[in-house]
């Protein structure tokens, strides 16, 4: 029985290097398996080295990964099996557990299922659909957002020990649930930086890094190495009351939903500022958090910098910062961890806290706000900063406070947050025609995939033409279910600064990737995750419900505060 870890060393034995090719991309149940080129007994590499692949992937392999393939019975799908000794407990939501492959940049997301239930016949099946739906979600962002995924195994012989011994890493309100299913969807690491964007892809090149920065021997694995990603749930980017003039009507044909927001019992709150009410009345978070998500989909730099500071002041589940894959910073941390996270990222600048804190918000903001698609010259940015909050002040201001509407023109065409937003509004426009019942309840994947590739062949896939593949090809049912993933989506943001001169050894493409804030260069990267299917009872239980249950908890919670 292996032991899980929640930390991954850097010892290690031999380096497996292997490269997969799969083939008819177009139907996941029949891709043919070819064996994978090996090169195994290399020596140990130093501490620090790292080998660049050139491959279809462009995957980092680092120090002693071994993962195999083995065939399945039947026609089921060909997983990447991986003994559980190699897994790192990494993070969880509600559904699923997410663990790093020690030593490799992939992780493995496993479905978690009530500890009363036995796990289904179907998984394998329910996997399949799943990376079929996640194909064409991704179809709908730019490619470099969302990375291919595959099916991977954990190597288990006992499922009630493996959960047994997970159990000391995970939180205390997360063990109603446990991994009963040992397949799972294998993903890179978004947190670390991706192989095309490094420069040590030769001996030579790595050799005169190192020559260059000498005079930062002392400090080389935090100024070069070590690798930081940010992790936010944006949660629902626009609102009923948004409008893009002042003569168009917000939101037309709405009268039978009775929305609190058009309604005047929202207190003019968004969908999320009002869910804070009704986890805080059920005892989920202790305290209102100040981040508005309309703040950051709105575009206008000074709201995104107070979204931002939102996030940070309270993490909850909707922001994570990790180093080197290992959470520094999330709703369990002190506040001070943060600081001191910041005060390594920036320690040879000599920049008090606040200075730092203003920093990081601008990076992420820019990061972002960036088109990936150009290469635009990467110009100091506008360090812009935002006022410190007065306490006792503004203790009660956040009840009382109102979400402005936005202009969905205002955030830049090809970033991360635009992209985003306009599946996001799939659901503002299809929400008064969706009838779930007409759709089947598991099959409604694989006829919405049947559709896709049907799109595909009609026309070229690129993201002008999309619209037209969800606007003639996909019933209103359809749509909802694809805004409603965006809606829960995630967003990765992985950052790593650069040395001085180090912009001269990488790669061209990673010139699009470099973000400058006050003479500092960072490499950065953005990935969408989380592009899971919802329900089909999601628009009835998960949204309209809730959404009226957090108006009266915002009610109830404004006449308590006034008694």
């Amino acid at each position: 029985m292996g032991k899980i870890n929640n930390y991954s060393g850097d010892e290690g034995g031999e380096v497996a290097l292997e490269r997969n090719r799969w083939k008819h991309w177009k139907d996941p149940t029949s891709r043919e398996f070819v064996e994978p080129e090996a090169e195994l007994g290399r020596p140990r590499l130093p501490r620090m080295t790292i080998i660049t692949v050139s491959d279809v992937d462009d995957r980092l392999i680092a120090q002693d990964l071994v993962v195999c393939h083995r065939e399945e019975d039947g026609d089921q799908e060909h997983v990447t099996a991986i003994d559980e000794s190699r897994l790192v407990y990494r993070a969880e939501g509600n559904a699923n557990i997410v663990m790093a492959v020690q030593g490799g940049q992939y992780v493995l997301r496993l479905r978690k299922s009530d500890v009363t239930r036995t796990a289904g016949k179907d998984s394998q099946i329910d996997l399949v659909r799943f990376i079929k739906y996640t194909r064409v979600m991704a179809s709908l962002f730019s490619e470099y957002f969302v990375p291919e995924l595959k099916l991977g195994r954990v190597e288990t012989y006992d499922l009630d020990a493996f959960n047994k011994n997970l159990m000391k890493f995970r939180p205390v309100t997360r063990l109603d649930k446990e991994i009963r299913v040992r397949d799972g969807i294998l993903y890179p690491d978004v947190a670390f930086l991706p192989a095309k964007l490094s420069p040590y892809s030769s001996g030579d090149q790595q050799k005169d890094i190192f020559e260059s920065y000498s005079d930062y021997v002392q400090n080389a694995r935090p100024l070069i190495f070590n690798t930081y990603c940010v992790e936010i749930k944006p949660k629902q980017g626009w609102s009923f009351l948004d409008g893009n003039h002042a003569e168009e009507e917000p939101f037309p044909n709405c009268d039978s939903l009775a929305l609190p927001e058009l309604g005047g019992t929202s207190g003019g709150k968004c969908r999320f500022c009002l869910f804070q009410y009704l986890k805080l009345q059920r005892n989920t978070i202790d305290n209102i958090s100040k981040y508005c998500p309309l703040d950051l989909f709105s575009g206008k730099p000074l709201r995104m910098l107070r979204a931002i500071k939102g996030l940070i002041g309270a993490p909850q589940n909707n922001f994570k910062l990790t180093k080197n894959g290992h959470i520094v910073y999330d709703e369990t941390q002190e506040k001070g961890m943060f600081n001191r996270v910041l005060k390594e990222i920036f320690q040879r600048d000599h920049k008090n806290k606040e200075r730092r804190k203003t920093i990081f918000m601008n990076l992420i903001k820019e990061t972002l706000l960036k088109d990936y698609s150009t290469n635009e010259a990467n110009s100091d940015r506008t360090l812009l900063t935002i006022r410190k909050d007065r306490k006792k002040k503004d203790k009660n201001l956040i009840h009382d406070r109102t979400c402005s509407p936005i202009n969905y023109q205002l955030l830049p065409k090809n970033c991360a947050l635009k992209q985003i937003q306009d599946v996001q509004l799939l659901v503002k426009s299809n929400l008064t025609m969706v009838q779930p019942d007409k759709l089947r309840k598991h099959e409604y994947v694989d006829e919405l995939y049947e559709k896709f590739l049907e799109y595909r062949e009609d026309c070229i896939n690129d993201r002008r033409r999309l619209t037209h593949f969800v606007e003639q090809y996909l019933c209103p049912e359809e749509r909802y279910q694809l805004g409603a993933t965006a809606l829960d989506c995630s967003i990765m943001i992985t950052f790593r600064r650069l040395a001085d001169r180090e912009e001269e050894s990488l790669p061209a493409v990673a010139q699009r990737h470099i973000v400058s804030i006050e003479g500092m260069k960072f490499l950065t990267n953005v990935t969408i995750t989380d592009l899971d299917p919802k329900t089909l009872q999601h628009v009835q239980r998960k949204y309209l419900g809730q959404l009226r249950e957090s108006a009266v908890a915002y009610r109830e919670f404004l006449s308590k505060m006034k008694r």
